[in-house]
């Protein structure tokens, strides 16, 4: 499965920030589901909101369309910390991956604990 940067993100990482990107993709485990999400870094901001970057996966034989989306952080035992609905144009290839960020608002995180290991982000 190849990485793919969205063109935003091509233009602006540097070579260094893409390499990161695509030695870290490396170690990810294969998955046979349809559509995964795997989570690289999520962190708190400074003003209370939630920051979580994720590799999204398709693992289809055909392009998929994200557009409108509701996205969760879920926390370890499985309770949501964040969601919000996000309005996108992104096209993943067939077996391809793209990193992308979801910014949540202070006001759309519901708890104060912080990241750990074990949280993950659902795409629905």
């Amino acid at each position: 499965m190849q990485l793919v940067f969205e063109k935003t993100w091509e233009a602006t990482l540097s070579k260094q920030q893409k390499l990161a990107f695509i030695q870290q993709y490396a170690t990810k485990e294969p998955l046979n589901d349809e559509f995964t999400v795997s989570p690289i870094l999520i962190k708190r901001k400074r003003n209370g909101g939630v920051v979580a970057t994720v590799f999204l996966q398709n693992n289809r034989s055909t392009e998929l369309a994200i557009r409108d989306t509701d996205v969760y952080v879920v926390n370890e035992f499985g309770d949501i910390i964040a969601q919000e609905t996000f309005s996108l144009s992104l096209d993943i290839p067939p077996y391809a991956a793209t990193p992308w960020s979801f910014v949540f608002l202070p006001g759309q995180v519901v708890s104060d604990e912080e990241p750990t290991d074990e949280w993950r982000v659902e795409v629905k």
